[in-house]
């Protein structure tokens, strides 16, 4: 079964900061939200998709008890953040998180419980609307800090995802690929391959991944997510405030690094 993404988590030490950025680079960015479990994000909705920015805002209200569950979402991307800033998670899309556990399951991943939880959000004019999610992971040992899961989505769609989010100045439509730099990339792909996302996900050895886009760089993870691949409607539309950021030119792509971009390789590509 082939999977689509739901979403990428891209984890900031500073929310704000990333915000700005973002919005600097051509996107509308949704109103912050919290999460009941001390992280928080924002959101970049594009075409049935979305980009997570997540970051720490209330340590105190993450559970050290948590540490007896056989995985913790808010644990896992704290300690994530002391390890380094960048790509954390990749979510699939899913109808029915319970389901897709035991599909997990039966492709031999590690796969707890499924985690549900609810949260407020913003629309557009300002009206609180509520959104509820579950999550089912599917952990591999390869992958101790790039971890997959499907999101079901528990709300009405109109109280999520809104034209007025989904509009973006840089032409921003959709994620195309998603990028992993590892020293078992074979063994990573075959996993991948197995729960139904090769399809989606390019993994590379580090000299691969120079050799493809060009750029060599110490954020670079070795066994992680090491960026994505981002579509837009006309690539002139982002180029001068990507290129302001330190992005590349490559075969018609824009590239910008890790180490200028809070740990994650933005590759940018007209659609």
């Amino acid at each position: 079964m082939s999977r689509a993404i739901d979403h990428i988590v891209l984890c900031v030490n500073d929310l704000d900061a990333a915000i700005a950025v973002y919005t600097q680079l051509g996107f509308t960015v949704t109103p912050r939200a919290v999460h009941p479990f001390g992280t928080g994000n924002a959101l970049i909705q594009l075409d049935g998709m979305y980009i997570e920015l997540l970051a720490v805002i209330d340590p105190d209200k993450i559970a050290e008890t948590d540490l007896a569950q056989p995985f913790s979402f808010p644990i896992y991307n704290r300690d994530y953040l002391r390890h380094r800033e960048g790509m954390s998670m990749l979510a699939l899309q899913s109808r029915d998180a319970e389901q897709d556990r035991q599909k997990f399951i039966a492709a031999g991943a590690a796969v707890p419980p499924v985690f549900h939880f609810e949260r407020d959000a913003k629309t557009p004019d300002g009206e609180t609307v509520g959104v509820a999610f579950s999550l089912a992971y599917a952990n591999h040992p390869l992958l101790r800090h790039a971890v997959t899961f499907v999101c079901q989505h528990r709300h009405p769609v109109q109280n999520f995802y809104f034209p007025d989010y989904q509009s973006h100045q840089n032409g921003a439509v959709a994620i195309s690929k998603v990028l992993v730099d590892h020293w078992a990339a074979e063994a990573v792909h075959d996993f991948y391959e197995e729960i139904g996302v090769d399809a989606i996900v390019d993994v590379l050895h580090g000299d691969e991944l120079i050799s493809r886009y060009g750029v060599e760089d110490s954020a670079f993870p070795t066994d992680g997510f090491a960026g994505f691949e981002l579509i837009v409607d006309d690539i002139a539309k982002i180029t001068d405030a990507a290129v302001a950021m330190g992005a590349v030119e490559k075969d018609g792509m824009l590239i910008i690094p890790p180490s200028r971009f809070f740990g994650v390789m933005m590759v940018i590509k007209a659609k």
